[in-house]
């Protein structure tokens, strides 16, 4: 599919005017989502008509979105092109002892942030537990490991290249806070967070971060650790800005999981759906008219369609920009499709004898940001075992051998006992092999926004990318329940 650019506007107003959510929808985005939860909801949609509604993906969008539609009385179908529902909420048990596990995808929630999941946490009586993942952090820089109090050491910041101005703000702050110090004076300038376009800075969006820091006066080394190259800097300011309207750090120190895996809250999803999902049914064609949606798909290497009122799109945009349209996307949100940027990776994980880092008096919470091993932190403590298990991130096409190469290179510890390494690597799924977007190339969230996550006539979309925060869990329940209020709604 072309990735030419959509005309530009003619100006800065005309860019806002055309990209712009009306003040009472935002509301409805970003308010909205609350009022699914209450039990008042049932009684009312029992007096609206049923609607016929396909589920395209049964990842935690999908199966959030049909099960909104299916508690409000709605004839729903979900058809997922995998064997599996859950997408990259996955917990992974293969290969491991002792009952260990490993979320290979979605890693943990927050709290405040994560608001409409939380809910679900509750609605399901899942259990949450805290998660020590970024807990007494160690980071490799230029070829050095520091814990936290060395990067609050002005001598340290000072030769790591730092200038004045930055060493005095983290000699006094956590490291992760450094944007704040550039971020901050801009922020409140955002105050909806799903009208970026009302902030006053349009401009940046032409901007790359780097450049907008370089601006400011940030070093060389801020530069390259707080990072943004290539990245629209009215995008990154914007999603830091949400975080702080939601009173989130943006670099949560406090985070959660499920016990038991993340995978515990899609399965809860499946359980209560049945057989409205379907496995094994990659969609092949979407056809659609004004009074509804026609939908090919393939079963056991037969070809079947489906009709229905409605359709919700959950499949990430690299699927979707695959899959046939007709008639075809106008040219918004073909730009949109064929443009949101997403990144691929791999999970590598550590089985160990024990827990040696407890007796090396060592964190395994380090960031090592290499290829082979981006960061790493320990996982599974609730299980009743003494072998010891590690997580980690790290580039596609990572191998565990090379995950566990570069881990002893720096590993400072001497009884260090890993006696199993394996890897989960998301870019050899065929339906999955995205992860979450990443921020906009300078020039795109004018044309993205809000054209991507925009409904086209009875088509509505759902997904991490679908939201104006790339927070996979939340973006996805977010979007899905969006997505599920306006077609209830829908005369």
């Amino acid at each position: 599919m072309s990735t030419e650019s959509a005309k530009p506007p003619k100006n800065t107003r005309e860019a806002e005017g055309r990209n712009r959510i009306p003040r009472r929808e935002a509301l409805k985005i970003g308010g909205g989502l609350l009022l699914t939860a209450l039990p008042a909801l049932s009684g009312q949609s029992q007096t609206k008509r049923v609607k016929k509604v396909i589920v395209a993906g049964a990842g935690i969008a999908g199966l959030s979105c049909a099960y909104e539609l299916m508690r409000r009385g709605h004839d729903v179908t979900v058809l997922e092109a995998s064997g599996r529902t859950g997408g990259h909420v996955r917990t992974v048990r293969e290969g491991l002892a002792d009952g260990l596990y490993v979320d290979a995808g979605a890693e943990h929630f927050t709290q405040p942030g994560y608001d409409r999941y939380w809910q679900y946490v509750k609605e399901f009586n899942l259990t949450a537990l805290p998660y020590p993942r970024r807990n007494r952090m160690l980071r490799v820089l230029q070829g050095k490991m520091y814990s936290e109090d060395d990067l609050q050491n002005p001598n340290v910041l000072k030769a790591l290249g730092f200038n004045q101005r930055e060493v005095q703000s983290l000699a006094r702050h956590a490291w992760w806070e450094l944007p704040s110090l550039y971020f901050d004076p801009v922020l409140d300038k955002f105050t909806d967070e799903y009208r970026p376009f009302d902030a006053g800075l349009n401009d940046l969006d032409h901007l790359g971060m780097d450049q907008w820091l370089k601006q400011q006066g940030a070093s060389a080394s801020a530069i390259r650790y707080i990072g943004g190259t290539g990245m629209s800097a009215l995008h990154v300011l914007w999603h830091a800005a949400i975080l702080k309207l939601r009173k989130v750090p943006l670099f949560p120190p406090r985070v959660f999981r499920l016990k038991g895996g993340n995978q515990e809250m899609t399965d809860a999803f499946a359980s209560r759906l049945g057989d409205r999902v379907r496995l094994d049914r990659p969609i092949t064609g979407i056809e659609h008219s004004p009074s509804g949606v026609r939908v090919r798909y393939r079963e056991s290497s037969e070809e079947k369609t489906m009709e229905a009122e409605y359709l919700v799109c959950c499949m990430s945009a690299v699927m979707l920009r695959q899959i046939p349209v007709t008639p075809a996307w106008p040219e918004s949100k073909r730009y949109a499709i064929a443009t949101v940027p997403y990144y691929t990776a791999s999970r590598p994980f550590f089985q160990s004898r024990s827990r040696f880092w407890e007796k090396d008096g060592v964190s395994p919470s380090i960031e090592f940001n290499e290829r082979a091993l981006n960061h790493i932190w320990r996982m599974a403590d609730d299980v009743d075992t003494k072998r010891g298990l590690l997580v980690s991130t790290a580039d596609a096409l990572t191998t565990g051998e090379a995950a566990l190469k570069t881990f002893r290179r720096y590993y400072p510890g001497k009884s260090e006992d890993i006696e199993l390494a394996l890897v989960h690597d998301w870019s050899k799924d065929p339906w999955v092999m995205a992860c979450e977007t990443l921020n906009y190339r300078p020039g795109d969230l004018t044309k993205l926004w809000p054209a991507l996550v925009e409904p086209h006539g009875r088509i509505h979309f759902a997904g991490a990318y679908a939201d104006n925060l790339n927070w996979g869990m939340e973006a996805a329940t977010r979007s899905a329940n969006r997505a599920a209020e306006r077609i209830d709604e829908s005369s």
